[in-house]
């Protein structure tokens, strides 16, 4: 007996697994199972018998032979004799235990005749029928997109993932919100707000929540602890409120949700600040400051010199000129620029500055100058020649000759130009020819003289000697008086102030002032040929009665009986010590006093006390006021008036309050503030149109109004224009007249009466045409219809007028 193959045994061992009931477990709303249609029974195990024989016979004849004398030998009994082996029809095979012909184990029959492996199985050829993995490979696979996909043996289970809901169409995605408000569960916490999501959902919180640590939950948050819109550090008050804030404002805050906001007292009560003062806000107040160009506490400017301080931006090189307000600058003559920033111009780069001769440009302007030799003339730009021989004779020692612009020096006859071209030197006539002299030759500087021995006499040539023996001739050579004496001789004599010279004939003239008696002069006296003058020194003159005697000048003339001892010097009585003997005081007289002795003064009235300083006020100054002048009182900052007593409020009070005492106001008509500069809200007529009062009679309109009480309509053109002569309400609305209807008016509902006024006719063309009708407002007005054509415009015109006739109204 042979041994049997280890083939068949695996062949029996599938058999039998797969003859065993295959079992599906129930499934849910969420699983889809697959299952076979019926369970092995004991003829499914004949035949697994048979097929195993088929099996064991094919192997071992390989054919119908093999097949016949095949059998299992199980026993030692004797193999029964072989039967016939059927037809099967199709894929049939055999049956072992039965005759007729069957489908394997684990096959069903389809059709009558093939064998088939069941639904979820597939034939893999000696294995047999395996199951399908259906899960297997990419995609959702026979599972919807958001389901995981199980194998079962034969079949394939499919559930959904969390958030979703097996429905006819597969998964589909669970609303959790609206399940929660159907059953009354929460999905989100208290306060929270829920979103469906995609197999999920999501909690948000509203404006002013956060998100609490569970996710789900929403908590307050508390903006006092870092919201800074309130202002805090300047008193402001944080409130929280749930999903909130509130401000609770200090005066000069306004609260507009949802911070406190500064109020601009500058801007709601522009005139807070009078005259040249500006308002400035400040942070829950404001303050009154000097507009540029001024200069005060801002209740109080005053102009401001700008100039005289130094606070501007002149250059160095232009003027200065205050004026109310402000300054300006303009620069200097010979400088360009605008004031702020001057440059100097080079006037010699033009036309060489008019000078004749040479320009030097300078700072600011320029000079001429004028070569050696020439002196610049008195329009600043001739030069006229120097005439160099008027100083010093231009340095010659005899005669100059001035030329243009230089000079030449020449002697006089008996001189000759020394190399220097400036000093003469003498000529000795004498040594040529005695100098024509018949005896005696004498030179002289510039000339020489001929002189007789005595007792010859120079003849009239002044060259030859003659003899004299009368006075007749040249008075007998005396330079003055010639007598003849007894004896025959000639005797010469002198005028008075003259004396004889040793050649006893010529006179020489007597120095009056050359002895001790000083020619009898009390101070300065003064020689001169024959006699002597008189005169006095610097600050004396000649007495009249006596012209030898000198007597002091005082400059001013001595007063008050005070007599001049020395020159401008009087010996003053007492109580006039000053100049001229006037009377002087210690300190001046001033304010128009008059000083009428030593140290008395006599002050105009409202001026008293030494130097008439101290000033008169009949009424005292009070509030530590100084009298300044005549009934003129000069206040401390904090009051004013004749007398100093009016406080004074700065700022001043506003609105017709009053100032009472320093710096306090009265305010009146409900204003308030410290210096009544806050606005009463109240209106003596109500405001209109849904206006809201805001001030004193001032009311806040709505955007449609505008006037003092909101009672005029704001009109903008309407948008498409009306039509028709309609008017413009607001809104956008318009107001259609009689006989017109629609939005804009543009229909007429009355008959219209068109007359043609006038016509142009053009040569029409066979193309298509449009129309465009232009028409004025509603009446007896003039429209104008243009005929377009596609090739050429205006080909036809005409001027028509619309008449609109409505029936009048009470049947008329």
């Amino acid at each position: 007996m042979m041994p049997r193959p280890r083939t068949h045994l695996l062949v029996l061992l599938a058999a039998i697994c797969v003859a065993e009931p295959l079992t599906t477990p129930n499934g849910s709303d969420n699983e889809v199972l697959k299952h076979t249609e019926a369970s092995l029974t004991k003829s499914q195990n004949l035949e697994v018998e048979n097929t195993i024989g088929n099996f064991s016979r094919t192997e071992q004849g390989g054919g119908p032979a093999a097949t016949t004398a095949a059998s299992f030998n199980t026993t030692s009994t004797p193999a029964p004799a072989p039967t016939p082996t059927p037809q099967c029809p199709g894929n049939q095979v055999v049956l072992v235990s039965s005759e007729g012909c069957g489908c394997p184990v684990g096959m069903v029959n389809i059709a009558g005749e093939n064998c088939a492996c069941p639904v979820g199985y597939t034939l893999q050829r000696a294995a047999g029928c395996l199951d399908v993995d259906e899960c297997k490979g990419e995609g959702p696979g026979p599972c919807s997109l958001h389901a995981n996909c199980t194998n079962t043996p034969g079949s394939y289970l499919c559930k959904c993932l969390r958030g979703y809901l097996m429905g006819a169409g597969g998964c589909q995605d669970i609303d959790e919100c609206a399940l929660a408000e159907v059953t009354g569960l929460q999905a989100c916490g208290s306060g929270a707000d829920c979103r469906n999501t995609l197999g999920s959902f999501s909690c948000s919180c509203p404006v002013g929540y956060v998100m609490a640590l569970d996710g789900h939950s929403c908590v307050d948050i508390d903006e006092c602890s870092f919201e800074e819109q309130c202002r805090r550090e300047l008193g402001n008050v944080c409130v929280n409120t749930p999903g909130s804030f509130v401000c609770q404002c200090q005066p000069g805050f306004r609260a507009e949700a949802p911070a406190c906001i500064d109020v601009d007292e500058c801007k709601e009560t522009p005139e807070v600040c009078a005259g040249q003062g500006v308002c400035e806000n400040t942070l829950g107040s404001y303050k009154c400051v000097c507009q540029r160009g001024y200069r005060g506490n801002g209740t109080y400017c005053e102009d401001e010199n700008e100039c005289a301080s130094g606070r501007h931006g002149c250059d160095t090189n232009a003027r200065c000129g205050n004026i109310i307000g402000s300054y300006f600058c303009q620069c200097y003559q010979g400088f360009n620029g605008d004031g702020y920033s001057c440059f100097d111009v080079d006037e010699c780069a033009l036309s060489n500055g008019h000078c004749e001769h040479n320009c030097t440009n300078e700072p600011g302007g320029y000079s001429c100058h004028c070569s050696t030799g020439y002196q610049l003339a008195q329009d600043g730009h001739n030069c006229t020649d120097v005439d160099e021989c008027v100083v010093q004779n231009g340095t010659c020692e005899q005669v100059c000759t001035n030329t243009q612009g230089s000079f030449l020096c020449s002697c006089r006859p008996g001189y000759q130009l020394h190399i220097d071209r400036h000093s003469c030197v003498d000529i000795d006539e004498c040594k040529l020819q005695n100098g024509g002299c018949s005896h005696t030759c004498t030179n002289t500087p510039g000339g020489h003289t001929c002189s007789c021995p005595a007792p010859l006499l120079l003849h009239a040539d002044n060259i030859s000697c003659v003899n004299v023996t009368s006075c007749d001739f040249r008075r007998g050579g005396c330079d003055h008086v010639c007598t003849v004496r007894a004896e025959g001789l000639l005797y010469c004599s002198c005028s008075a102030g003259w004396e004889l010279g040793k050649d006893l004939r010529s006179c020489l003239d007597v120095n009056e002032c050359g002895d001790f008696t000083n020619g009898g002069c009390e101070q300065l006296c003064q020689n001169h040929p024959g006699g002597f003058n008189c005169s006095c020194g610097e600050g004396y003159v000649a007495r009249t009665d006596d012209t030898t005697k000198c007597q002091p000048v005082c400059d001013p003339p001595c007063q008050n009986y005070g007599a001049c001892v020395a020159p401008h010097s009087c010996d003053c009585p007492a109580g006039y010590p000053g100049p001229g003997c006037s009377a002087m005081c210690s300190p001046p007289c001033a304010h128009g006093g008059t000083c009428i002795r030593w140290n008395m003064c006599l002050c105009l009235p409202g001026w008293t006390g030494t130097g008439c300083h101290t000033a008169v006020c009949e009424l005292p100054c009070a509030n530590g006021g100084r009298c300044v002048g005549p009934e003129t009182c000069h206040c401390p900052s904090d009051y004013t008036g004749p007398q100093c007593l009016s406080p004074l409020c700065t700022p001043a009070c506003q609105n017709g309050g009053r100032c009472v005492d320093v710096n306090k106001c009265t305010c009146v008509g409900g204003w308030q503030g410290a210096r009544c500069q806050i606005e009463p809200v109240q209106c003596q007529k109500p405001c209109k149109n849904g206006g809201v009062c805001v001030g004193l009679n001032r009311c806040r309109c709505a955007s449609d109004f505008t006037g003092s009480l909101c009672e005029t309509a704001v009109t903008t053109p309407c948008v498409p224009p009306c039509q028709h002569g309609a008017t413009c309400s607001p809104h956008n609305k318009c107001t259609c007249p009689e006989g017109t209807a629609g939005i804009h008016c543009e229909r007429l509902t009355c008959p219209v009466v068109t007359t043609v006024v006038s016509m142009a006719r053009a040569v029409r063309k066979g193309v298509r045409e449009s129309y465009v009708d232009r028409c004025g407002p509603l009446g007896v007005q003039l429209c104008t219809k243009y005929r377009i054509n596609q090739a050429r415009v205006y080909l036809q015109a005409y001027r028509v007028g619309y008449r609109v006739q409505c029936p009048e109204k009470n049947g008329r």
